[in-house]
């Protein structure tokens, strides 16, 4: 038997005899003393740490482009930095490189080529489990003779070059290793500066105050529906999200004044791109944590070709969990699973094809509670609930290169969401003792509100890019969508006189366009000085509205460390579909009218400047300031505090009709960024918001909107401790502080006195709940071995079980004023396997 496997066999030894011990500890009476168990484990983790001392080794692959072209380089230099002896390589003609027994663990490239900028690539977590498949675009330099001293590398540089400000991109590793982010994208980037988290419950973000249905979602090039389970119509969130992060690649998030080929937006914008299988090695994964149980598989699709497949599907963990007999959350049993897969062929003549897709379907009971002293029902207080969700997207692409300079990309999807909701007012009344003190109760329903929504989209989107000299780029792109909508949805309303059920929408209604286009212009004065120029058209042809959108940007770096930014533009966006045909009725005649098919988009002004340091090479500060002025955004016709930008962080959004685009509102603030780069084992960041988030109703009155939590801190940090090359244990951490929520004034006397909650309009959101706390920790014990990896992780989410307030609410049975917090201590684990 060799080294290796006789650590192997070792480790499994080691956790059972841990087991053992444990077991021994707590139901067996024995004749062992603590120490002597103590002693036990000591040498058996002695022995252990001598026996695996073997190294192991992987391959790192990958492929090199021009970030302009996206055609492939040949010659670019490839070494592992600080490898000795060296680890290298040289790309193919094909752009492509392999570089050979690699050790595990945290790797950095460093890529080199006559006439570009060069390249670091940070952070390569290299496991025993899967090789390391990777893409890296290379900027060519203005002035090719001028000698650049680099000095250090940011992080995060974005992958779309047309990004001025307000953007960085993320990996896949950094949605696993930040505490609390659960493999989560949205969850992740609620630790950058200016973003954070509408509710614990969900994974909604806010950006610079802005409503989290301003953000737009993008995968592969292409628009798609809110991708997370349990997602409201019109909804940009969701508590568990369908995006697989095992299946992204390196992709962009921005947080305002974005390059003109994203519309449709307010706030921000995640444009993900999906990883390609390993074309030459048959590769899987198992998985067990928050997400769910998790099976994927990747590989080549033949041995002639060079294309590849990967596909990976999820299922519910509470809900095998409560098949197998555990009583798990209550009785309320989230049930959801998702699918994602990628198709990679490449040809000869006709480019190269990609066939992607996601979807998955969510259902969930909410039993209310039993309200035994009411005889009436009460639709707020005690309700039953009934939702399921499902979304579906599956697209085609196609990457044509016309020249060594032009590329022609073209895409075809069809996206499909469905939503289902009953709510069922319940209450209860005594039935007669069958004996003495035995009292039993009657359950009583009736339906409240219901919803059945779906919709479709087909997109059909191409875009042309070149690269005109090593100074300008040039790209104009255009897409179509054809949205089919049937919305059905209603809630029992009660007059003095009467009551009856009101219908919010009632529509069946097919081939609603909307056209988008745009032209981006980057022209590189010198290495230093680039600017970027762009404009976008959008028009909605149900009601014609369009809007053009100028956007403008400048980037001077005086020297390598220091880099000065400004961002302009203009943007706008649509109303959430189902808005236009909220329905309006006469409650003397029962007619109904729809009175939002006129609404025009919400627009905004978007100003950015901003600064970047870099202290050394690992090191970086980045500084922003910002002012929002966003119009026409939809308030009621009749004077209220109602407004657009309030709605979206919530399962879900208020029908309300009558709506016109006389609303205001701003966003103004500072973000500070400091972030020590993962090197020498440990990492930290720091990110702090400064922000004010102001509207203005029909009423005219100037209020902060629901997402003015004034200010957001995190610090994270994690250390990773190399035991050996077999093991290594990762610790990481994150403290959130941040302003209380915001939420309509619950007036307690008044609602005391009535026997009912009772809101006071005039004072909505001039209050914050009490500030938002929360630590979050999470450790993993990392495996390498011979032929797979494995992962042993837990989440201790609000380690403090510190209780920040969610909402008031009014309990009619106590004739108090509760409140409502948010998510508790909640330890979550996870198992991963690659092999």
């Amino acid at each position: 038997m060799s080294q290796k496997d006789k650590s192997f066999w070792l480790f499994y030894l080691l956790l059972v005899t841990i087991f053992l011990i444990n077991l021994s500890s707590v139901q067996i009476q024995t004749n062992f003393s603590e120490d002597m168990k103590k002693t036990i484990f000591i040498l058996i983790l002695f022995h252990f740490a001598i026996q695996c001392n073997a190294q192991y080794l992987q391959t790192i692959r990958g492929k090199v482009l021009d970030k302009d072209s996206k055609y492939p380089l040949m010659g670019v230099n490839v070494v592992i930095q600080n490898s000795n002896p060296m680890i290298g390589a040289a790309t193919n003609e094909e752009g492509e490189f392999e570089l050979h027994q690699v050790p595990v663990g945290n790797q950095t490239l460093l890529l080199s080529y006559l006439g570009y900028k060069t390249a670091l690539v940070r952070d390569l977590e290299v496991t025993s489990g899967k090789q390391k498949v990777i893409l890296v675009e290379l900027e060519e330099q203005v002035i090719t003779t001028e000698e650049i001293v680099v000095k250090g590398y940011r992080k995060g540089e974005t992958l779309n070059k047309m990004a001025t400000v307000s953007a960085r991109s993320f990996s896949v590793e950094e949605t696993e290793r930040y505490a609390g982010s659960l493999g989560d994208p949205a969850r992740m980037a609620a630790n950058y500066a200016g973003v954070s988290r509408a509710g614990d419950d969900r994974n909604d973000i806010i950006i610079r105050g802005n409503s989290p249905t301003g953000l737009l979602w993008r995968l592969e090039g292409i628009n798609i529906p809110n991708p997370n389970h349990w997602g409201a119509s019109g909804s940009t969130g969701g508590p568990i999200s369908i995006l697989n992060n095992n299946t992204l690649a390196n992709s962009d998030f921005f947080t305002g004044a974005f390059p003109a080929e994203y519309g449709n937006a307010l706030s921000g914008v995640f444009d993900l791109q999906m990883r390609s299988g390993n074309n030459q090695k048959h590769e899987f994964t198992g998985q067990i944590g928050f997400n769910g149980f998790e099976l994927m598989a990747e590989g080549p699709l033949s041995k002639k070709h060079n294309g590849s497949y990967m596909v990976s599907g999820r299922y519910s963990v509470l809900e095998v969990m409560d098949y197998l007999g555990f009583d798990v959350a209550g009785g309320a049993i989230p049930e959801y699973y998702d699918v994602t897969y990628k198709v990679d062929i490449p040809t000869q003549k006709f480019g190269s094809f990609s066939f992607f897709g996601l979807g998955g379907n969510s259902y969930i009971e909410m039993i209310g509670t039993e309200m035994k002293n009411s005889a009436k029902y009460n639709t707020i207080y005690s309700t039953d609930t009934y939702n399921g969700t499902g979304i579906k997207t599956v697209g085609v692409s196609n990457q044509l290169f016309l020249t060594k300079s032009s590329y022609l990309y073209s895409a075809l999807s069809y996206a499909e969401t469905n939503v289902q909701t009953t709510v069922d007012s319940a209450w209860f009344t005594p039935i007669l003792p069958v004996q003495k003190g035995d009292t039993t109760y009657e359950k009583h329903t009736r339906l409240f509100y219901g919803e059945e929504n779906n919709e479709s989209i087909i997109t059909a989107t191409t875009r042309y890019s070149s690269k005109l000299s090593n100074k300008d780029f040039v790209t104009i792109g255009m897409a179509y969508e054809i949205h089919n909508i049937s919305y059905q949805d209603s809630f029992l309303r009660k007059l003095p006189d009467r009551e009856f059920y009101q219908p919010t929408t009632q529509i069946d209604k097919g081939g609603i366009g909307v056209l988008q286009s745009y032209f981006q212009w980057q022209h590189k004065f010198t290495n230093q000085f680039t600017l970027n120029t762009g404009l976008y058209f959008q028009e909605f042809l149900f009601n014609k509205s369009f809007a053009v959108e100028p956007r403008a940007g400048i980037v001077y770096e005086p020297a390598p460390a220091h880099k000065f930014s400004m961002g302009y533009g203009t943007h706008s966006k649509m109303q959430p579909m189902f808005y236009y045909f909220v329905l309006t009725t006469d409650t003397i005649t029962m007619q109904t009218s729809q009175t939002n098919t006129q609404l025009d988009f919400t627009k905004a002004q978007h100003l950015v400047l901003g600064y970047d340091h870099l202290f050394g090479e690992n090191l970086h500060l980045k500084v922003e300031g910002y002012y929002q002025w966003l119009y026409n955004v939809p308030v009621t016709e009749r004077a209220s505090n109602f407004s657009m930008l309030n709605e979206g962080a919530s399962f879900h959004l208020n029908r309300v009709d009558s709506l016109v685009n006389s609303g205001t509102g701003k966003n103004y603030g500072t973000e500070f960024t400091l972030e020590k780069y993962l090197s020498h084992n440990w990492y930290f960041l720091f990110t702090g918001s400064l922000f004010d988030s102001w509207y203005t109703g029909s009423d005219n009155v100037e209020r902060h909107t629901a997402f003015a939590a004034n200010y957001v801190t995190n610090v994270l940090g994690g250390y990773e401790y190399k035991i050996n090359d077999m093991f290594s244990i990762d610790a990481n951490a994150k403290v959130t502080l941040s302003g209380g929520k915001r939420n309509y004034y619950l007036d307690e006397e008044a609602s005391k006195a009535k026997g009912e909650a009772v809101y006071d309009s005039d004072k909505a959101f001039s209050e914050k709940e009490k500030d938002y706390f929360r630590l979050d920790f999470r450790i993993s014990l990392k495996n390498n071995n011979k032929k797979f990896f494995q992962e042993w992780a837990i989440d201790f989410t609000n380690l403090t079980n510190h209780q920040n307030v969610y909402s008031k609410v009014y309990n009619p049975d106590e004739n108090e004023v509760e409140y409502v917090y948010q998510q508790g201590f909640f330890p979550m684990f996870l198992y991963r396997i690659n092999f």
